[in-house]
């Protein structure tokens, strides 16, 4: 019965695992802490994007609004006015497109850190 605990400890002895060098669990845990705290703040990012992605495009809107209202009021050709507010509306639809790309971004970014 001893051969045999004595043959296990032998075993267990030689299974062992050797660390390439001395802090290396350190670094692996400080690495792990990091992508945490990374997470994190991804996590908060991403609160903060959706909260000003809201308030861009109501600013948007109303900015659109004010345009197209001031431009119909103003003494312009009609042709020019068309044109100034296919330009507002434009540079308005150019800018929710790119930054619902990048909250898409943030979110697929989100998903495979999970």
């Amino acid at each position: 019965m001893e051969a045999k605990e004595e043959q296990i400890k032998e075993w267990m002895k030689s299974s062992t695992v050797k660390l390439p060098f001395q802090d290396f669990e350190d670094s692996v845990m400080n690495k792990i802490a990091e992508a945490e705290e990374q997470k994190a703040r991804m996590e908060s990012s991403r609160k903060y994007a959706l909260i000003f992605f809201a308030i861009g495009s109501l600013f948007g809107m109303a900015s659109n609004y004010l345009i197209a209202d001031f431009v119909e009021k103003s003494n312009l050709d009609v042709q020019l006015k068309s044109n100034i507010q296919l330009v507002s509306m434009l540079v308005y639809v150019v800018l929710i497109l790119l930054f619902s790309d990048k909250l898409w971004k943030l979110k697929q970014s989100l998903k495979r850190q999970k």
